[in-house]
This record gives structure tokens, C-alpha cells and sequence, in this order.
């Protein structure tokens, strides 16, 4: 019976999350990023190892999402993206050093940049975070 709920949420979230809109997910994708690296710190000084490694792959696998997003059109400003593909590959090099070192102040440095793009990401006007149609 568990297992029907667990599927049952799992769709509904699947449905949730293509029902946002691309400003949302990439809000989320930061989120949840942020979220797991907190985790992953305490995971560390618990020498929970297992679940370090578990929530450092996510990040990692994240941080592709959000460079798969990217828009690299010229006339969208492609700098910007330039840019942040540099970051996100700088953060999942640093995650992959600090899931072999177990090192905290690695993922901070991480949580921080996310936290920072994240502030920016936040900071878009409304009237801006719709694709254009």
C-alpha cells in the first residue's frame, strides 16, 4: 500500500513540475540544489559517506539541467550564458574534488554561488520571466 503512495505522489509531482513555467523549474532546480548541499555538509560531519556521494551526484547532475537551459542565442545576450556554463562547470568540478576529499568548505563555496545566482535569478522582474511567444 506504501508503495502505491509513493508512485501516486511521484506522478503527481512529475505533473506539478511540467506544469511550471521555465522560470519556476530553474527556481527549483536552485532550491533544491541549495537544499542537498546543506544536507551534504552535514552528511560529511556525520561520515555519512553514502549519502554524500548520493547528494553530490544530484548536484552535479543539477547543475547539467540548468547548463541544458541555457540560451546561447546571440540577441539574448550569450555572454550571460557563456558565463554561467563557466560557473556551473567550476561547481560541478568543485563538488566532484569535494565528494573525494570530504571537504565542507568546498560544498559552502558551492552553496554560496548557487545562492548568489539564485538571488539574482529571484531579483528578474515578473514581467520578464515568461518565454516570449
Amino acid at each position: 500500500m506504501a508503495h502505491a503512495s509513493i508512485k501516486k505522489y511521484g506522478q503527481v509531482r512529475a505533473s506539478s513540475i511540467s506544469e511550471m513555467t521555465p522560470y519556476e523549474q530553474i527556481n527549483l532546480i536552485f532550491s533544491n540544489i541549495i537544499g542537498r548541499l546543506a544536507a551534504t555538509k552535514g552528511f560529511i560531519e556525520r561520515k555519512e559517506i553514502e549519502k554524500k556521494g548520493e547528494n553530490i551526484s544530484a548536484c552535479i547532475l543539477l547543475f547539467g539541467a540548468l547548463q541544458d537551459a541555457l540560451n546561447f542565442d546571440i540577441e539574448q545576450g550569450s555572454e550571460i550564458s557563456d558565463n554561467l556554463l563557466a560557473l556551473y562547470d567550476y561547481c560541478q568540478r568543485t563538488l566532484t574534488k569535494a565528494n573525494l576529499n570530504n571537504d565542507t568548505a568546498a560544498i559552502m563555496e558551492v552553496s554560496s554561488i548557487v545562492k548568489e545566482i539564485k538571488e539574482g535569478w529571484d531579483n528578474i522582474p515578473a514581467s520578464e520571466r515568461s518565454p516570449a511567444v
